[in-house]
């Protein structure tokens, strides 16, 4: 009895990950259209619809995995290894877009890019081998569909993988806001103006470490404290939240740079305060 509401509770954090997706999705599209469709061809529209309809498409077929009665003991191995790949590469996708965002804000050094790669190269390395390499989870099937049971030691070695993740963007947050104080204070000398973008990349990427760290600290902490089939179950709300807020900074950069490259102290605090998750709302 234990172990179907462990399932059901699973199935019911996957639903609620895949409508926060949507959902976001619907009330954004027709910002997307007036900033990125015009755009469509552009290295950034590309990088945008990379993140926001990969994620999009590829979790109908988990979807259909975790509530489908007609799946197998083989169908279920092969949509456990998708659902893997599928979340490995969506955050692969954001971690590249994020150091993207730190390479242009240094300027694009070659050696801050060169730092940032290594660290997450090597992060990577220990996220794969700890999915890929290690004791092998038991994919199982019920009445309710394909459901995974984790071990101890499985659980441990795929929560290290999203630890990993973790620790990634905490590097990114601390170079954004390092890079930050360091503008303020050389324009300071000069002119009571800040970049607007500036301002936008600094604020953003504060929130975005925020609310990643609560998704992603609240899914590390169910390999530990739950039982097999829920740990890893805020899986797909994690994965969910992160490009869901990446095509969120996404789309108040374009803004921005429609509106000017410079703000005033006085409308840099009319900027925070008025945003409402994430978004910068104009009258």
């Amino acid at each position: 009895m234990e172990s179907v509401n462990e399932q059901r509770y699973e199935e019911y954090f996957h639903l609620l990950g895949i409508a926060f997706l949507y959902w976001d999705h619907i009330i954004t599209f027709a910002t997307e259209v007036g900033f990125l469709w015009k755009h469509f061809g552009s290295m950034s529209s590309y990088m945008f619809f990379l993140n926001r309809y990969f994620s999009s498409l590829g979790v109908i077929a988990v979807t259909y995995s975790l509530f489908s009665d007609s799946m197998t003991e083989t169908s279920c191995k092969s949509f456990h290894s998708y659902r893997q790949i599928l979340l490995v590469l969506t955050q692969v996708f954001v971690c590249i877009l994020l150091t993207l965002r730190i390479y242009a804000l240094y300027g694009r050094s070659l050696r801050m890019l060169v730092y940032m790669l290594s660290f997450g190269f090597f992060l990577a390395g220990v996220a794969c081998f700890a999915l890929f390499f290690g004791e092998r989870s038991v994919s199982s099937v019920s009445g309710m569909g394909c459901h995974t049971e984790l071990q101890v030691v499985t659980a441990i070695q795929v929560a290290s993988a999203w630890e990993a993740l973790f620790i990634y963007d905490l590097m990114l947050v601390i170079m954004t806001l390092k890079k930050a104080y360091q503008t303020r204070r050389e324009l300071k000398e000069e002119r009571n103006l800040l970049p607007s973008i500036l301002v936008l990349v600094v604020r953003d990427g504060s929130i975005y470490f925020v609310v990643m760290a609560i998704a992603n600290l609240l899914n590390i902490l169910t390999f530990y404290l739950t039982g097999p089939y829920m740990r890893g179950g805020l899986s797909t709300f994690a994965s969910a939240v992160s490009v869901t807020m990446m095509s969120r900074m996404m789309l108040n950069l374009h803004s921005v740079a429609e509106t000017g490259l410079y703000t005033s102290h006085q409308e840099t605090c009319q900027f925070g305060t008025q945003s409402g998750f994430l978004t910068y709302l104009s009258d």
